[in-house]
C-alpha cells in the first residue's frame, strides 16, 4: 500500500490555526518571519491482511489434495483407486460336463419273462453325477446362468415304451423338481431322440459323498413287451450334458487361490515442491487401505515392495509391518446375501515404520498388492454372485497434527511504500509497528524482505534475526482458548527509508516452531488465522521554504 503525506493541507490547517489564535494589537505581524516550521507526528497503516490456514493448505498443496474432517483438521491425502475383483473370475464352473448311463437288459429279467405281449414292464436305475469345481472347492447349490442341458437317448430293445429322467436336485425355473419323459415309439431296436432343456435360472443342488459332490439322476423305463426276445446285449444308453454354463450364484465352500497380483504407485508431491517439510515431524501419518466386498468369502491381501523413493535421491526405503499380517478383509456373511461389507485398514507407526519412510522425504510411493481367499476348513459356508465384486482403494494421510522447528513458509506481492517524490531530509524519526494477532498453536519467526522489481533483496524490515510471534493457547485436544496479541516497533532510518525506494515487492518468511522449540504435536483447525497490521509512524519537520 503507498502512503501520501499531504504536506499541503497540513500546511494549510496549520496556518489557520496560528492565525486565527493571534491578536494584531498585540503583535507586529510584519517584523513575522514569512518561514513556518512545523513538526507534527503522523501515523499511517501501509499493510494488513489475515493469513489463514486456507493460505497455507494452499501454499503447500497446490494441487489440492487437502481434506478437511468434521471438527475442521486439515489432512493432506494422497489416494489411488487401485483395484476391483469380480467374483465371476473367481470360480471357473466347467462350461461342459458330459456323462452317459446305461439300463442294461439284466435289471429286471425275471419280471420281464413273466410278461406276456402287451405288458408293461418297468425298469429303474439311479446313478451318481458327479459336479466337481476345482481344487478342494465344494458346491452345495448353483443358480445356473445361460446354458443347455441336452439328452441324447439310444435305445437297442425291440419294444417301445416310456423313458423318465428325473432328480430332485435339479429344479426348473418354478422351482419344481425336474423330470421328462420321452417317449419309444420304435420297436425295432434303432430309436434314437434328443431333447435340449434352456438351463438359464435352474438350480442344482448337491449332495456330498466323501469329498466329493454329486447329483443323484434317476431313470425309470417302462418297456412294452412286443413279444420280442430280451437280447443280453439290449440296452438304453442316456447322455446328458450340460453346456456353456456359468453361474448368478454358488453356494458351498471356496478354497483358497490367489486373486490379485497388481503392481501401483501414489505420487507425494508433498516433498518434491516443499523440501522444508523434511523438517516436519507428524503425529499419526498413515496409509489406509479401503475394501468393499459383496464376495461371501472372507479375503486376505498383503501390501508387497513398499517402497519410497526419497527426494533429490538417497536410498529408497521400504516399508514394513510388526502387527497382524496379511490384513484380513471383512465379507458378507451367509445371511447378507446381496450386501457389502466395508472394511479399513490402518497401517501407522505403531504397525510399521512408516514413521522412517516420512524421514526420507518421499516423492513416490510404489507398492505391489496381492490378495486371496483366506484359508479355511471345509466345512465354511461361502457364497459367490455374479455381481459380486470386492473394491480396494489406498490413501496416504497426513494429518497436520504435528511438530517442527525447521519448516518456513513464503510468500510475495507488490509493496511501494517510499514515492521517489517523498524529501527524506523532512522526515525526523520514523518508525514501523507490526501488531499480529495470531490464533495458529505455532509460533512463527517472521520476517519480511524487500525486493527490486528485478527481485533482488535491497532490505529486510527487521534488522538481525526475524522476531517471533507467539503461540495461540490451546487445550489438550488443540483447540483455541485465546488468540495471541502482540505489536512490534521497528526504528526505520534514514539509510532504511532511502533504500525503501527502490522497493517494489515484499517477500515474507514465516518459519513455523510448534510448542517447547518444536518438541511438542499441535494441530491445525481451518478456521485458524494470522491477522496483522503494519503501520508507520513518522514525525515530521515542514517549513514553508521546503513546501516552494
Amino acid at each position: 500500500m503507498k502512503s501520501y503525506l499531504n504536506y499541503g493541507v497540513i500546511f494549510c490547517l496549520a496556518c489557520g490555526i496560528f492565525l486565527t489564535t493571534c491578536n494584531k494589537e498585540y503583535f507586529e505581524l510584519d517584523k513575522l518571519s514569512n518561514e513556518i516550521e512545523i513538526e507534527p507526528t503522523l501515523v499511517a497503516p501501509i499493510a494488513y491482511g489475515s493469513l489463514t490456514l486456507d493460505d497455507i493448505v494452499a501454499y503447500v498443496d497446490s494441487f489440492g489434495y487437502t481434506e478437511v474432517d468434521d471438527e475442521g483438521l486439515i489432512y493432506i491425502v494422497y489416494s489411488d483407486t487401485a483395484f476391483s475383483v469380480r467374483a465371476d473370475t473367481m470360480v471357473d464352473v466347467p462350461d461342459k460336463l458330459n456323462t452317459e448311463y446305461y439300463i442294461d437288459s439284466d435289471i429286471n429279467i425275471p419280471i420281464w419273462l413273466g410278461s406276456t405281449p402287451g405288458d408293461t414292464v418297468p425298469f429303474f436305475k439311479s446313478e451318481l453325477f458327479s459336479f466337481e469345481l476345482d481344487g478342494n472347492d465344494r458346491v452345495d447349490s448353483i443358480l445356473i446362468k445361460g446354458g443347455q442341458i441336452v439328452i441324447d437317448v439310444m435305445s437297442s430293445f425291440e419294444h417301445t415304451g416310456l423313458l423318465t429322467i428325473s432328480s430332485s436336485q435339479i429344479l426348473d425355473v418354478n422351482r419344481d423338481t425336474f423330470a421328462t419323459t420321452i417317449d419309444i415309439s420304435q420297436p425295432d431296436g434303432l430309436f434314437t431322440d434328443q431333447l435340449v432343456f434352456a438351463s438359464d435360472r435352474y438350480c442344482l443342488k448337491t449332495s456330498t459323498q466323501g469329498d466329493s459332490s454329486y447329483i443323484a439322476l434317476n431313470f425309470r423305463l417302462d418297456l412294452i413287451n412286443s413279444g420280442s426276445p430280451v437280447n443280453p446285449d439290449d440296452v438304453c444308453e442316456i447322455k446328458s450334458s450340460f453346456l456353456d454354463l456359468d453361474f448368478y450364484s454358488i453356494f458351498g465352500y471356496i478354497d483358497s487361490r490367489d486373486l490379485i497380483d497388481e503392481a501401483g504407485d501414489i505420487d507425494i508431491p508433498l516433498y518434491e515442491n516443499n523440501p522444508d517439510f523434511a523438517n516436519i515431524v507428524f503425529a499419526d501419518p498413515r496409509i489406509n487401505i479401503y475394501t468393499s466386498s459383496s464376495i461371501g468369502i472372507p479375503l486376505e491381501i498383503e501390501l508387497d515392495n513398499v517402497i519410497a523413493t526419497p527426494f533429490g535421491g538417497g536410498t529408497p526405503v521400504e516399508l514394513t509391518f510388526t502387527g497382524d499380517y496379511p490384513f484380513q478383509i471383512n465379507a458378507p456373511g451367509i445371511d447378507q446375501v446381496g450386501e457389502r461389507v466395508d472394511s479399513e485398514i490402518r497401517i501407522n507407526k505403531t504397525t510399521s515404520n512408516i514413521n522412517e519412510l516420512l524421514e526420507s522425504a518421499p516423492t513416490a510411493m510404489t507398492y505391489n498388492v496381492v490378495g486371496r481367499t483366506a484359508a479355511g476348513s471345509g466345512s465354511d459356508q461361502h457364497f459367490v454372485l455374479d455381481t459380486s465384486t470386492m473394491d480396494l482403494s489406498l490413501e496416504f494421510v497426513l494429518p497436520l497434527d504435528f511438530k517442527s522447528s525447521g519448516f518456513s513458509f513464503q510468500d510475495t506481492s507488490e509493496f511501494d511504500m517510499v514515492s521517489d517524490s517523498v524529501n527524506l531530509s523532512m522526515i525526523k524519526l520514523a518508525q514501523a509497528d507490526l501488531t499480529t494477532i495470531n490464533e495458529l498453536p505455532i509460533q512463527l519467526q517472521l520476517q519480511i524482505y524487500l525486493l527490486d522489481d528485478t527481485y533482488a533483496v535491497v532490505d529486510s524490515i527487521f534488522d538481525g534475526d526475524a522476531i517471533l510471534l507467539g503461540a495461540s493457547i490451546v487445550d489438550g485436544d488443540g483447540k483455541l482458548v485465546q488468540a495471541r496479541e502482540e505489536t512490534s516497533s521497528i526504528a526505520l532510518t534514514a539509510e532504511k527509508l532511502e533504500k525503501m525506494k527502490d522497493v517494489s515487492y515484499r517477500h515474507m518468511v514465516a518459519r513455523i516452531i510448534t510448542s517447547e522449540g518444536g518438541a511438542d504435536f499441535v494441530k491445525l483447525y481451518t478456521h485458524y488465522s494470522l491477522d496483522f497490521e503494519l503501520s508507520i509512524k513518522a514525525e515530521v519537520i515542514l517549513n514553508t521554504r521546503d513546501l516552494k
